[in-house]
């Protein structure tokens, strides 16, 4: 899973605190693996010797000094926009990893997407209440589409004391996650808003893959192997399968290479 985070608001300096992983036994292995702030990653592997600097990206991983004291905590989940195999499995790893590792547990499950922020649409998240929920399927805080009023969201983050948001969703979902942070930085909150990229298609930028990409392709060679089956059977037979993938091919090109049978796939 990879996170893509909108940092707390910069404008202004904040308290940090050594982290809670220092002080939990179970997780002491962590002290030597802190990722160093000044750690970046570069977006292209392989330059030339006399290019420029580049584009890096901040690493991710935890850190020796965090924003948020475990008491101070109030987070919030939200899921938006179309379904996804594997999007219980990272509401579930948010809670235990807050609550477990981190001492948080204060933690909002926002109903509905976007809107249930403003239709007050809420149920309290704990270990217990998500143990079981990554053997199901769909999402278990509800999605919807649409539904994004910036002010009216951060104003409900704010009344509520909301201090981290945590965003699931595809490419429209993370450009709401931005304005949810541009908003909140122009109120100048100590709100950290964490965009976690959810999409089958696999055309968000910056991250190598999207959950649920994979299980996309797995299942899509199922209906490509049919119509082989179909067409095989018959004199002349021609087979055409239809995949999603909005305006981006990745998963009939990789279903593509996958099942070795098909002759040409389009990308309308």
């Amino acid at each position: 899973m990879m996170f893509i985070f909108f940092r707390v608001h910069n404008h202004f300096t904040f308290q940090s605190y050594t982290s809670s992983l220092k002080k939990n036994a179970a997780y002491s292995v962590v002290k030597r693996t802190f990722v160093n702030p000044e750690d970046v990653v570069a977006r292209d592997i392989v330059v030339r010797k006399n290019s420029s600097r580049g584009v890096h990206f901040r690493r991710t991983g935890p850190r020796e000094k965090v924003y948020f004291m475990p008491e101070e905590v109030r987070a919030c989940i939200v899921t938006c926009g179309g379904l996804c195999p594997g999007i219980n499995t990272v509401i579930r790893e948010i809670v235990c990893g807050l609550s477990n590792m981190y001492g948080a547990n204060d933690i909002l499950g926002i109903q509905g997407g976007y809107k249930g922020f403003y239709s007050k649409n809420t149920i309290s998240l704990t270990p217990k209440v998500v143990n079981d929920i990554h053997k199901r399927g769909g999402t278990f805080l509800q999605t919807s589409r649409g539904g994004h009023d910036t002010k009216k969201i951060v104003d409900n983050i704010q009344d509520r004391g909301i201090n981290q948001v945590y965003i699931i969703g595809g490419d429209g979902t993370q450009k709401g996650a931005a304005a949810i942070y541009q908003e909140v930085e122009k109120r100048a909150l100590k709100v950290a808003v964490a965009g976690i990229p959810k999409t089958i298609d696999n055309d968000i930028q910056v991250i190598d893959k999207s959950f649920g990409f994979d299980t996309a392709v797995e299942e899509a060679q199922r209906a490509i192997n049919a119509a082989h089956v179909e067409v095989e059977s018959v004199e002349n037979g021609v087979g055409i399968v239809k995949l999603m993938g909005r305006y981006s091919g990745f998963i009939a090109m990789h279903a593509t290479l996958a099942s070795r049978d098909v002759v040409r796939p389009l990308n309308h």
